[in-house]
């Protein structure tokens, strides 16, 4: 599945790897702290209309790539 924005006279499919650390890499992002933020990130993207196409909350890092 091709994630392309077309315009008048373009065609982009544009691609963006996130990574958050929390400080000292503590492993903070477990239970329900996880659960929280995965859900504040799919919402952050609904509004911004973006689409999230992988993620991951680790215990120490999250990753998205954002199209």
């Amino acid at each position: 599945m091709r994630n392309d924005r077309i315009g008048p006279h373009t065609k982009t499919d544009c691609k963006t790897h996130r990574v958050w650390v929390p400080k000292y890499r503590k492993p903070v992002l477990v239970g329900p702290v996880a659960l929280r933020v995965r859900d504040l990130l799919r919402q952050s993207a609904m509004e911004q209309e973006r689409a999230i196409l992988e993620g991951k909350v680790a215990r120490d890092q999250v990753h998205l790539l954002l199209a």
